[in-house]
């Protein structure tokens, strides 16, 4: 066993915080460990090379502190809002707007359900207000839930936010409205939609029945035909899952790059057991894990030393790469990372803490003359759970859930719940 370092972890029984060790196995593995006095000591797999760990650790960003922290009140998990402990500001926020969905997903960390509890309209001005308090109104919005579209007043929540002045709003979504509603899609861009964060785990059926519950690849082929037809990019959210789709990430790859007048960015989130986790699993995934498959799945497109850190949060929550559509890319594809055309020293001197996760690439390119429109953004996002949660890795969330009542609460927090499937954190904090 070799030690790496020290940090926090939580008991997924009770989720209390307890100093933890983070070490490498004799086979490089990376896990880390802590002890419960009530439950018993827990080691969970981390990384699966500690050499890819470590590089990415010593490739962190400074941290820009959020500004108007709440009194620290509680350890974490606790007390989120974004309390004083935090380090990092948030660079995507959240807009959750309903807990309602026409879906029942087995793999679904939100435990989306049917209900009646949604925020008013005023609820969400304020969570709107607390977003533009926290960054201004040029940072990322997405309108999450639950399933937005299930709200009949949806036109109206993102008209709301672009009356505010937020020039970038996005809406994550299954696809089943956008698909089959004729006008639907086209009156949310009116109302100043820009872009389409569409949740899309593989290229044949029998991965949707895996994750969705049922076959619904159709639908989803139709909405990103849909958002082609309108005119407004589309970000495919996979939910990678061992044993389920994961060995179809290079196929999914293929399929954005060949979409890619249309699919902006290619966003892989292994599944992490936070909510309402039904489907089976043989060993679960990490960012790091997915890292090595797409590398591995990419025809050679890419090597795992092309994905670098996004700067925004953590090393390891956060990693990324743009692909560059161009003449002379010594790829079959016609694409090249831009990775393979920069030092690291000049992607750290271009860096803009402004930037969202998905456009830290992209901005540094569009500043240095080179064409993006018709690139492909990659991001890998490594979401935890309470099996998974380091919590100096929380305190270095950017990616934030609003609250009407002013705060805004770490994305992993927000969600975590214990082995019994209990929240910390209701719905809008009712």
């Amino acid at each position: 066993m070799r030690f790496l370092h020290n940090t926090g972890a939580l008991c997924p029984t009770c989720l209390k915080e307890y100093p933890a060790e983070v070490y490498a196995d004799e086979d490089n593995v990376v896990w880390m460990t802590r002890e419960c006095p009530e439950h018993g000591r827990l080691d969970t797999r981390m990384w699966p090379d500690a050499d890819h760990y470590e590089w990415l650790r010593s490739e962190a960003f400074p941290k820009t502190k959020p500004q108007n922290t709440h009194p620290i009140t509680d350890g974490c998990p606790f007390g989120c809002g974004t309390c004083a402990r935090h380090e990092r500001r948030g660079t995507l926020l959240e807009i959750e707007v309903t807990r309602n969905c026409n879906l029942h997903c087995p793999v679904c960390f939100a435990s989306a359900e049917n209900g009646d509890d949604d925020p008013t309209l005023d609820e969400i001005h304020a969570m709107y207000q607390v977003i533009a308090d926290a960054v201004g109104t040029d940072g990322a919005v997405q309108i999450t839930g639950g399933e937005p579209t299930t709200r009949k007043d949806l036109k109206d929540i993102i008209y709301m936010g672009r009356e505010m002045g937020f020039w970038g709003i996005e809406i994550n979504t299954n696809g089943l409205v956008i698909s089959s509603v004729p006008g639907y899609l086209e009156d949310l861009v009116g109302a100043g939609l820009t872009g389409v964060y569409l949740s899309f785990d593989g290229v044949t059926g029998d991965v949707y029945e895996a994750t969705c519950g049922r076959d619904i690849l159709d639908v989803k082929l139709r909405a990103i035909e849909r958002c082609r037809e309108i005119g407004i990019q589309v970000v495919l959210s996979v939910a990678v899952v061992s044993g389920v789709n994961d060995h179809q990430i290079g196929d999914i790859l293929r399929f954005a790059l060949e979409n890619s007048d249309v699919v902006a960015g290619l966003a892989l989130q292994p599944a992490f057991t936070s909510g309402r986790f039904e489907a089976d699993r043989a060993i679960p995934m990490s960012a790091g894990d997915v890292i090595y498959s797409l590398a591995e799945q990419s025809d050679g497109l890419l090597e795992v030393k092309d994905i670098w850190p996004l700067g925004c949060s953590n090393p390891l929550c956060d990693t990324g790469v743009f692909l560059v559509k161009s003449d002379d890319a010594e790829h079959e594809s016609g694409f090249y990372p831009a990775t393979r055309r920069m030092t690291m020293e000049e992607y750290a001197q271009g860096y803009s803490p402004d930037s969202p996760q998905g456009s830290v690439f992209l901005d540094i390119l569009y500043k240095k003359g080179v064409e993006v429109k018709t690139g492909l953004s990659i991001i890998i996002m490594n979401y935890m759970d309470a099996v998974s949660m380091d919590t100096q890795r929380l305190r270095e969330c950017s990616m934030m859930v609003t609250m009407p009542d002013g705060r805004a609460i770490p994305f992993c927090s927000y969600h975590l719940t214990n082995r019994a499937g209990e929240r910390i954190y209701s719905p809008w904090c009712k």
